[in-house]
């Protein structure tokens, strides 16, 4: 059976190659003759390598139908390269005959310029396709794999032709070694062909890299001037909110804790007052059963003085009557000072009958001496009650004057009984008034009794609450304390966020080829990026983009290029 003619004739048939310019691409990578040549030059491929790579065309061509068609059996075993060829415009079988021609023209000995225009092609279209890098080099592994055996039969046929089974066994050993020699020269010369190969497509995807990266530089440049100029004003503010309200923060951090330690003062203070409180409600208790025992003496003072004031009236009643016996004993006094100066009046007169008596006694003589003894005895006797008369007179005088004295008395005494009755009536009257006041001072107290423990009551209500506010102020000027230290965290995060923008605004982005770095989902924060999202599409743009969009992107439904 024939084998199928393959060539360069079969690259560039498909409509990708359309949106081609491989001249422009080769200028873009710099891929010129003279580069061309240093890269041979560098790995060492040279005209040896190119007979050696000759020999092995019909090989190749003979198995290439096989190569392509167990290289397309492994590509579609993974759902990554089978949705990269589910977006080519050529069907597998195309697909498999284009890859035939690339395994021929590999050993076809021609290696000019055109074939490398070929192998730039091939890279930018499977770029296009958005095969990523590690796919399309992963490929030459299964390469390996596939062309490997060849090589191994056209050394077994080499062998087999040169030993004719009459060589010696140093001849054998010596054929053996120049034949596996060739082969592993045949090799290299094989591997220095795909490093070239490798090489222009690793060109091609770098230099797509380096576009997208220039089209996200510069969309990112006016992204970030948007956003400076967006974020510019709505920063200031924020930073100078910040830092208003970091100093409010202080000020009522201060003014709390002061307030706190005034509180405390307060609660001590209260706790004071409380016991004080306590201390004059057991006083009111004490002075309220002291004003109940002076109004029941004020009210025994009052029984007292009604009692003192009836007597003091007796009293006056008494000396009134005494006053009037007085009087009359004074009367009789004066009646006996009569009848003593009456008596006195008889004794003297008798005294002078008895004096006569004697004269006459005498001048009769004898006959009148008994008379004249008579007389004699009348004389003595009249001059006893004269005596005893004028002692009267003088007792008399006596008493009288007694009596006068004792009438003053009774005068100033009655009077006196007078004053001390209407001083007893004042001092009930005031008595009255004192146990009224002290029954009425007795209510109040026992109303202030009342009303202090009612505040002690409640001072200890209070005094319960200031500790409740005291906790509260000590809790809130923590929690403002904690709001500064956060407002102080924002104002150094608003900050921050304005050096990052100023120095996305003034730097450019560095890429890693197209790779996704180990903390992109991290990075991403809450965005999930689908595994299909294309690669090549920088972190800070998965970050500022929603989620669904990526999906959008992943699914091709919207090209990244076209977010703006």
């Amino acid at each position: 059976m024939a084998k199928a003619a393959y060539g360069r004739e079969d690259f560039g048939q498909g409509g990708l190659n359309k949106q081609l310019d491989v001249d422009s691409l080769l200028e873009q990578i710099d891929l010129d003759r003279d580069e061309i040549a240093w890269r041979k030059d560098f790995i060492d491929f040279d005209e040896d390598d190119e007979r050696r790579l000759q020999q092995y065309e019909g090989v190749f061509r003979e198995h290439a139908d096989q190569v392509a068609e167990d290289f397309y059996d492994n590509l579609t075993d993974y759902d990554q390269t089978l949705e990269v060829i589910g977006r080519s415009e050529k069907s597998v079988e195309q697909l498999g005959r284009t890859q035939s021609a690339y395994l021929v023209t590999l050993v076809s000995g021609d290696y000019g310029m055109e074939y490398f225009r070929d192998r730039a092609r091939i890279g930018k279209i499977h770029d296009i396709l958005e095969m990523p890098m590690k796919h399309y080099l992963g490929q030459y592994g299964v390469y390996y794999e596939l062309i490997l055996p060849l090589i191994g039969d056209h050394l077994t046929e080499t062998l087999t032709d040169r030993l004719g089974g009459t060589e010696t066994q140093s001849e054998t050993e010596a054929i053996i070694e120049e034949t596996v020699g060739d082969t592993i020269q045949d090799l290299l010369s094989i591997l220095r062909i795909i490093n070239l190969d490798m090489q222009v497509v690793t060109d091609t995807y770098i230099h797509s890299y380096s576009q997208k990266l220039a089209d996200e530089i510069e969309r990112n440049e006016r992204l970030m001037a948007n956003v400076q100029r967006e974020v510019q004003d709505p920063v200031e503010d924020l930073r100078t909110i910040s830092a208003d309200v970091s100093d409010s923060a202080e000020d009522i951090s201060a003014t709390a804790n002061t307030q706190v330690e005034q509180m405390d003062e307060i609660a001590s203070e209260v706790a004071n007052l409380s016991a004080t409180i306590e201390e004059i409600a057991s006083t009111a208790d004490q002075v309220e059963n002291t004003s109940d025992r002076a109004e029941e003496l004020a009210q025994d003072g009052k029984v007292a003085a009604d009692d003192a004031a009836e007597t003091m009236t007796d009293i006056g009643d008494a000396a009134q009557t005494t006053r009037e016996d007085m009087h009359q004993l004074q009367d009789g006094i004066e009646e006996i000072d009569e009848f003593a100066v009456a008596i006195n009046d008889i004794a003297s007169q008798t005294n002078i009958l008895a004096l006569n008596a004697q004269i006459e006694a005498a001048r009769v003589g004898e006959a009148g001496e008994g008379f004249a003894v008579v007389a004699e005895e009348v004389k003595s006797l009249a001059e006893k009650s004269q005596n005893r008369a004028d002692d009267v007179e003088e007792r008399v005088a006596t008493v009288k004057d007694d009596t006068e004295q004792t009438v003053e008395s009774l005068a100033e005494m009655t009077e006196q009984v007078d004053q001390g009755i209407d001083q007893a009536q004042d001092a009930m009257a005031k008595l009255v008034d004192i146990a009224e006041a002290i029954s009425e001072t007795a209510n109040g107290i026992g109303e202030v009794s009342n009303a202090t423990d009612d505040q002690a009551a409640s001072s200890e209500e209070i005094a319960s609450m200031v500790d409740e506010i005291v906790g509260q102020t000590e809790s809130v000027a923590a929690e403002i304390d904690d709001l500064a230290a956060a407002n102080q965290q924002q104002a150094t995060m608003v900050n921050e966020i304005q050096t990052t923008i100023d120095t996305l605004t003034d730097s450019t982005t560095a890429t890693d080829g197209g790779q996704e770095s180990s903390g992109g989902e991290a990075s991403a924060g809450s965005v999930s990026i689908p595994d299909d999202l294309p690669e090549g599409i920088p972190d800070f743009v998965v970050e500022s983009l929603p989620e669904e969009t990526l999906r959008k992107i992943a699914r091709g439904e919207l090209d990244a290029t076209d977010v703006r």
